[in-house]
């Protein structure tokens, strides 16, 4: 139920900011999840190293390119529903990135959703995959 209302927000969400792209909503679901490059095996990363080197999705079947993916960032209100969704298309969001710095901080949950791949031609959107920053 998490991931059906976070879909439909994350859509609503983008289009009312106008962000493009495909639209995950019409491609077929693999059951596989992405991952992101530093990560631990606790779904951790620290905060310093997101800021070096970014969030980087990276998939375990290299014969699969990541075309884009949606980062939810949490809004620090304590709202369930607060909460920012970019789109950024290929496969990271670089370090530097001024949306990126200033929304995280240590211990927020940031989820990665409606990943688009694609393989031979076809388009597939993966299942959702979450993580903890840590200090």
């Amino acid at each position: 139920m998490k991931l059906k209302i976070l879909i439909y927000l994350t859509f609503l969400s983008i289009v009312a900011t106008g962000q493009t792209g495909i639209d995950p909503s019409k491609l077929p679901l693999v059951h596989y999840k992405p991952n992101v490059e530093g990560i631990s095996s606790k779904n951790e990363i620290g905060i310093q190293v997101v800021f070096r080197q970014g969030i980087k999705v990276i998939l375990a079947d290299k014969t699969f390119k990541v075309i884009q993916f949606d980062v939810v960032y949490d809004c620090h209100s304590r709202s369930i529903f607060d909460f920012d969704i970019r789109r950024y298309i290929g496969d990271r969001v670089d370090g530097r990135d001024d949306f990126l710095r200033k929304r995280i901080l240590a211990g927020d949950v940031m989820d990665i959703a409606n990943t688009v791949i694609e393989k031979d031609g076809i388009r597939y959107k993966m299942e959702e995959f979450s993580f903890i920053v840590t200090n």
